[in-house]
């Protein structure tokens, strides 16, 4: 209920005192993004590090329900907002950036609109980072894998971390960190994360024997 409320507010002060403007046909913003959530949930899939969403949505509309609308793509980058948002909120891995446009489509009765999700690979601006005296490593991808493994979502090349050694993700308003059966072990200010740890900026997490500095981005 938090996130809904927290989406409405935000749309609500996108068309507020300009509503004929932005948008003047049947179908009012905050509805979109109800609907918008409501498929990206049904498409949410279990991955091997948690729930994944799509992250890009095509709205189809009735051409002249587009036609009402002033600002398409304000509009749109609000709806991004809302998909970025409750994927934080609910701990959803997005592959890329959320990206939502609009289309015509004569198939759609006027007041409706259909959703059709996908994936579309691509690089996400970072969240948190993790810096050591010699470098620093973005986390770009909620639920992000951290290791020496070139496949991970985190490449931290040192040889006290593990190929697989930490999850790290966003969910509930609150930053985690996990370990995952690494050999050296995780640990968030001396804690161990064999159970996920809530962090915070300016925190230290070891990984084996290798300080970082958890910075929120």
């Amino acid at each position: 209920m938090r996130l809904v409320r927290g989406i409405e507010r935000r749309l609500e002060q996108v068309v507020e005192g300009v509503a004929g403007r932005v948008f003047r046909g049947s179908l009012h913003p905050v509805e979109m993004a109800a609907r918008l959530v409501r498929e990206a949930d049904l498409a949410t899939t279990g991955g091997p590090v948690g729930p994944i969403a799509p992250n890009a949505y095509a709205l189809h509309l009735n051409p002249n329900d587009i036609a009402q609308i002033s600002q398409p793509d304000r509009l749109n980058r609000e709806l991004e907002a809302t998909i970025e948002a409750t994927a934080s909120e609910r701990g959803w891995r997005l592959d890329g950036p959320a990206r939502v446009w609009l289309e015509s489509s004569e198939d759609v009765k006027a007041g409706r609109l259909t959703v059709r999700p996908a994936t579309e690979t691509g690089t996400r601006r970072a969240w948190a980072e993790l810096v050591s005296n010699n470098d620093s490593f973005p986390i770009r991808v909620n639920r992000a894998v951290v290791g020496r493994a070139e496949e991970c979502d985190v490449r931290v090349p040192v040889a006290s971390v593990s190929r697989r050694h930490c999850l790290a993700w966003q969910e509930a308003g609150e930053m985690w960190v996990a370990d995952l059966n690494s050999a050296n072990g995780t640990y968030v200010n001396g804690v161990n994360a064999v159970q996920p740890v809530a962090v915070f900026s300016g925190d230290t997490i070891v990984l084996g024997a290798t300080p970082f500095t958890f910075e929120v981005r």
